[in-house]
Parts: structure tokens; C-alpha cells; sequence
């Protein structure tokens, strides 16, 4: 039996209308809603109904009755159909929602159950999946953060080295210097693999690390690091040194964390009649100091789904990465290494309980 329509011809949009349905069609969640909107415009852009319904992988029946509803109705919203799941009311949804804005719930099953007993709506999985998703919900994992952090210190430290930079003098420096201890130990990270398939890392015994001291200036990408058998006060004093060799400027300021081998007595003796001069991070600090960057850095070209056979081996490849690859990398280096620090907005994690 073959199929008749009624053909309704759309009138123009006005570019108020096709302004405002394009920004509904961006906000929507509701898949049906967006398919009546992108038929709209499309219909509006000139395009014949049975290429809409094509592209869009509609029924050439849905593709009509979406512009008849739009020129009878201004309808664009989709009806849900009888038998569906029951919904919330629009102020139960926003209480829901400030809910889990306040607290996390670890299975969805939970989320059902606390809308069942809050609420007498009693939802499918995959039905609350579907809403938590809608309501852009992700299921991630909190990020982890020193327990004694303090965000106040913090920003005090940021306004006391814009200050820094905005005053120093132009035969002054800023480095911030920090040690890394390398381990001769696989470390897995994520890549590419094809689905369903398993990749192996080989691990090794025995962890044996190596120690070095380094700094780092910004405004010239200019990197000074040494290694040492272990990072202790004795080794920080010989760095110390080994820095100011290696520039002319009249006076180092070191920005460093408040570790023992950077504060102790000793250090403090050197300092009288060195031309450095030490700033201290506030403790648990780590996002305050740019050569944790050049860490990470480290770590991906040399450790990262990487297997070394033998503890030689490895420490031939970190000293290479060091002081032979780091000088020729100056434009990566400056794209991935800066002082934007990463500013932290503590959000505290609250356990739903169930």
C-alpha cells in the first residue's frame, strides 16, 4: 500500500527563531528533542524531506509530522511516550540535584534508592543512568589533595612572586629548584590498544634510584642540574655552588620547598656570603614549582611503559634524557613548563551514606 502525506510547507524562519532554536538545539539533552530541532533547520536551510529523513536516519513520516508540529504548534519538545519511566517534578529534579552537588554516591542503585524512599519515584537503572548523564553527571574519580594544603597561603605566595618579578633587577634571576630520584621501575601509563587485547610491562626486583639536584629559570628555559649519591644539605650547598658558577647574575633567588635538606642550619650559614637568596613555598606546595613539570617531563620519555634490564642501562638513559636531549628541547619545554600555577579550590568529598 503505498504511503501519503500531507506536505506542509514551512514558512521562513526569522532569524530571531533559527537563532533561538540553534541555541536550544546546543543546550538540549533529550535525543528526540534534538532530531525535531535539526529537522527544523534543515527543512528551513532549504533541504527536500526525504534527505533529512536519509541523514538524519528518520522515517520520512517522523521527518513530516516534526514540521507540522512546528508550523501548527511551535512545538520542538517530544513527548513522552505511555509505559515510560516516572519522572520527577522540575523541583524534586533541582533538589536531586543539589543533593548530589553535595554528596557522592559510589553505585547508581544508591541513587535509586534515596529517590525511592525521598521521593516514591522509583526509577530503572538504566533509566537514573540515563537521567544522571542527562543532568551531566560523570562517574570520575575526586582529586587527591594534601590534607594540611592551605589555600590561603598559597595565594599569598602567588602575590608575593608577581611581585618579585615585576621588581627584579635586570642582572637578577629566579630559579626554582627542586630534587627528583628517579627509580629503576616500570611505570604502566596509559596508550593506544586495540580493544580486548592485553599489553605486558615487565617489572624488575630490586628498585634502586638515582638523586639529582636541579633549577630552573623561566625566562630563559635555562635548566642547571647535578647528580649525587644521595640529596642531603651537603649535596643542596654543593648545587648551590655549581648554580651560581653557572651564571653571571648578580644575585639568585631560589624558590624551593621547605624539605630538611633545604632547611637546616647549614644552608642558612652558606647563605650569609652566597648571592642566593631562598624563597620558600608554602608546605604541600607541589603546584607552586615549575620544575615538577620538567619532573613529569622526565619521567614520560624515560620511565613510562618502559623497561630497562639492568640498573646501568637505566641510569645511561635518565642521564641522556638530561644532559643531552633537555638542551635541544627549549620550544616543548616552554609550551609545557611556566609559572600559570594551578590554582587549588578545595571541594571537599562527602560519602553519601547509604
Amino acid at each position: 500500500m503505498q504511503n501519503f502525506y500531507i506536505i506542509v510547507v514551512m514558512n521562513k524562519l526569522t532569524n530571531q527563531d533559527r537563532n533561538k532554536l540553534e541555541e536550544q538545539l546546543r543546550k538540549s539533552r533529550d535525543v528526540h528533542e534534538r532530531d525535531r530541532l535539526r529537522v527544523i533547520l534543515a527543512r528551513d536551510d532549504g533541504l527536500k524531506p526525504e534527505l533529512i529523513a536519509q541523514v538524519l536516519r528518520l522515517s520520512i513520516r517522523s521527518v513530516f509530522g516534526y514540521v507540522e508540529d512546528w508550523e501548527k504548534e511551535g512545538k520542538t519538545q517530544h513527548e513522552v511516550k505511555p509505559g515510560a519511566e516516572p519522572r520527577l517534578s522540575k523541583e524534586q529534579e533541582e533538589e536531586l540535584i543539589q543533593h548530589l552537588e553535595e554528596n557522592v554516591y559510589l553505585r547508581v542503585k544508591d541513587v535509586i534508592k534515596h529517590v525511592k524512599q525521598k521521593y516514591r519515584v522509583e526509577y530503572h537503572l538504566s533509566g537514573m543512568t540515563k537521567w544522571l548523564k542527562q543532568h551531566e553527571f560523570v562517574y570520575k574519580k575526586p582529586k587527591r589533595v594534601p590534607g594540611k594544603l592551605d589555600v590561603a597561603k598559597q595565594e599569598a605566595f602567588i602575590k608575593v612572586y608577581e611581585e618579585l618579578k615585576e621588581a627584579i633587577a635586570e642582572d637578577e634571576e629566579i630559579y626554582f629548584s627542586d630534587a627528583t630520584h628517579p627509580q629503576h621501575q616500570s611505570q604502566e601509563a596509559f596508550g593506544w590498544i586495540r580493544k580486548g587485547e592485553t599489553k605486558t610491562l615487565p617489572t624488575t626486583g630490586k628498585q634502586e634510584r638515582l638523586h639529582f639536584a636541579g633549577a630552573i629559570s623561566l625566562k630563559k628555559m635555562k635548566i642547571v642540574v647535578k647528580e649525587y649519591a644521595t640529596i642531603d644539605r651537603f649535596s643542596i650547598i654543593d648545587f648551590f655552588k655549581h648554580l651560581e658558577a653557572s651564571t653571571k647574575a648578580y644575585a639568585i633567588h631560589v624558590i624551593c620547598d621547605n624539605g630538611t635538606a633545604y632547611k637546616n642550619k647549614d644552608v642558612e650559614e652558606y647563605l650569609k656570603t652566597s648571592k642566593i637568596k631562598i624563597h620558600y613555598l608554602p608546605p604541600y606546595s607541589p603546584n607552586l614549582n615549575p620544575i615538577e613539570r620538567l619532573w613529569k617531563v622526565l619521567r614520560e620519555h624515560t620511565c613510562y611503559n618502559r623497561y630497562y634490564e639492568n640498573f646501568s642501562e637505566f641510569g645511561s638513559a635518565v642521564r641522556y634524557f638530561l644532559f643531552e636531549k633537555i638542551p635541544k628541547m627549549k620550544n616543548l619545554l616552554k609550551k609545557r613548563i611556566n609559572d600559570n600555577f594551578q590554582k587549588i579550590h578545595l571541594n571537599p568529598f562527602n560519602l553519601a551514606q547509604t
